[in-house]
């Protein structure tokens, strides 16, 4: 009955703990100074003797998130903005420059990213048309981002494409932190109950249960380790174009024609005579086509008028020259 007892309590407590650590990135301040999210981060209704093993990593953490947002331009002296103070920004930058000479320009990057306290990631160059082109992806500290894109575009003839993004992940890893503290509180818990454990099956399934939340914790560490390490160090990736010569044009003499000599040919001569009458005759014949398809239905009706005029006349003078003559008679 006792045994039935504490595998009841332990599950009951499991679930709980499980509740709190879903609904603890909710209710956790979004832009909450350091500070005050340090005193959310600890679940209120833990016992004091318990919640003493979780502060020291939650005031480390916040201890190094400023250093990675709100660091101090030592090249300019400038102090960054109040607003990347305790912020947690992963920055990205893409540049295409058309450098004079591809070599020194290479040599001069590299030495952009060794003096801003940044490294080369990769490089690689490649030949196109017989010049000389390179891409090389560099990692910077976050606080020298500006610095590097500014001593960049310097080494250029021109800047053909800058381009540059940013992600605050500053909230992600306050709510990392909640439930790291939460789970950290519930591994404590569950090693208590095994320490009370009075048989193997029991001391086999409490085992489980703490296994499981152990690989949760590692995995929220992991994930905020990650995202320290990314938001310090900002990717830049620059691509370095020579500038082509510009061609010099040749002028070509123009050749000069050769005459060509011209003989007596009497076959063209009939050839092009035969041509020209052919065309004649094609002519003649589709002005006469040309006459009897579109005049000739116009002047027919304006002939037969004229001719039965003139045979009317005609009758007329016939009858008046008869009737004259009989009379004489």
């Amino acid at each position: 009955m006792n045994t039935r007892k504490v595998f009841s309590l332990i599950n009951v407590l499991i679930v709980i703990a499980i509740l709190i650590s879903a609904c603890a990135p909710a209710a956790a301040p979004t832009q909450a100074p350091p500070a005050v999210r340090q005193a959310a981060a600890v679940p209120p209704q833990q016992p004091a003797a318990q919640e003493a093993p979780a502060a020291p990593a939650a005031s480390a953490a916040d201890a190094k998130a400023p250093a990675a947002g709100g660091a101090k331009d030592n090249s300019t002296g400038v102090q960054a903005s109040p607003y990347q103070q305790g912020r947690l920004i992963i920055k990205n930058g893409e540049m295409t420059l058309l450098v004079a000479d591809t070599d020194r320009a290479l040599d001069q990057a590299t030495s952009v990213a060794t003096d801003t306290g940044g490294y080369i990631v990769a490089s690689r160059t490649w030949l196109e048309n017989g010049f000389k082109h390179a891409q090389m992806t560099m990692g910077v500290p976050v606080d020298q981002f500006e610095v590097a894109q500014r001593r960049l575009r310097g080494l250029a003839v021109e800047v053909q494409n800058d381009t540059a993004s940013g992600q605050d992940v500053s909230d992600e890893f306050v709510d990392l932190q909640s439930r790291l503290n939460n789970q950290e509180a519930t591994a404590a818990r569950i090693r208590d109950f095994l320490k009370d454990a009075k048989t193997v099956e029991e001391a086999l399934q409490v085992n489980a249960q703490l296994t499981d939340v152990e690989n949760e914790i590692e995995q929220i560490k992991g994930r905020m380790q990650f995202l320290k390490d990314r938001s310090a160090f900002s990717t830049l990736v620059v691509t370095l174009n020579p500038q082509l010569p510009t061609p010099t044009p040749t002028l070509t003499p123009t050749p000069t024609p050769t005459p060509t000599p011209k003989y007596w040919q009497p076959g063209k001569t009939v050839e092009a005579a035969g041509d020209t009458l052919g065309g004649l005759l094609r002519g003649l014949i589709d002005a006469v086509l040309y006459f009897g398809i579109v005049l000739l239905p116009f002047i027919l009706p304006v002939l037969a008028i004229i001719a039965m005029v003139v045979y009317f006349n005609r009758r007329r003078k016939k009858k008046t020259v008869k009737s004259v003559e009989k009379p004489e008679a």
